[in-house]
């Protein structure tokens, strides 16, 4: 089959327009190769805009993730969004969004003006004309979606949509591999502190010694009493824990 879809990504690899759909093959290479190498969650989803780019025309882009509440919520946009679009959430079951991630399938509405499902325009902005949103799976459920929209109706053909369905487990292997970078270096952290504190718990059992030698009844209770602090924060940094995604469906 022959493709016009790709021309060039992050300056890497250039495909004559006109080739058939092997091309796609080093093209999603590059783009996977240029994706997982980065580790913060920011980088990742900037540098998803950045490669999709020029490889399907949209107007619109957005990834929105799931959060620990179990509600969805912007994680990036092309164009940005303002800050309250990025701010706000909503439940699993009130949006378009939603559906994807509770079917893990992708929804693709090729002209709104035409379209009489429920909720269908609340899904984009205004003068939108088509949508299309994958979902993105990683470790077994859907995170989070990629969408995409335009002002032109049926503005992507089968094989356009099949490169975003083809990219999306990049990106969710990617966003995966980010968070859990980012729980590690959270978890070195921690780590250290507790060292830190265990060490300063050591050096005043030293001190509470000389105080039960010198026989410092006063001194020996200000210590034991910052002992006690001080275990008391161990404590609370080795109960940390990253919280269990719920879905918030209502």
């Amino acid at each position: 089959m022959r493709s016009n879809l790709i021309r060039r990504v992050g300056g890497e690899v250039a495909v004559v327009v006109g080739h058939d759909d092997a091309a796609l093959l080093p093209l999603l290479l590059t783009l996977t190769r240029r994706i997982t190498a980065r580790h913060d969650l920011d980088d990742v989803l900037a540098e998803t805009f950045r490669c999709l780019r020029p490889l399907v025309t949209f107007g619109g882009g957005s990834i929105q993730l799931v959060d620990d509440e179990g509600w969805i919520q912007m994680a990036a946009a092309d164009p940005a969004a303002p800050d309250h679009v990025m701010a706000h959430r909503v439940p699993l079951g009130g949006s378009v969004a939603g559906r994807v991630i509770l079917t893990e399938a992708p929804i693709y509405l090729p002209d709104l003006e035409s379209d009489d499902r429920p909720r269908s325009r609340r899904a984009v902005s205004t003068g939108v004309r088509s949508y299309f949103a994958v979902p993105l799976i990683a470790d077994g459920q859907a995170i989070g979606i990629l969408q995409v929209d335009s002002e032109t109706p049926s503005a992507w053909t089968d094989a356009q949509r099949l490169i975003f369905v083809s990219v999306a487990p990049v990106v969710a292997a990617a966003i995966q591999n980010a968070r859990a970078h980012a729980r590690a270096a959270s978890a070195r952290i921690q780590a250290r502190s507790a060292d830190r504190k265990l060490a300063e718990a050591r050096a005043l059992a030293t001190t509470i010694r000389a105080c039960l030698e010198a026989g410092d009844a006063e001194a020996l209770d200000r210590q034991l009493q910052r002992l006690e602090g001080l275990l008391g924060e161990v404590a609370d940094v080795r109960r940390l824990r990253f919280p269990e995604p719920r879905l918030a469906v209502s």
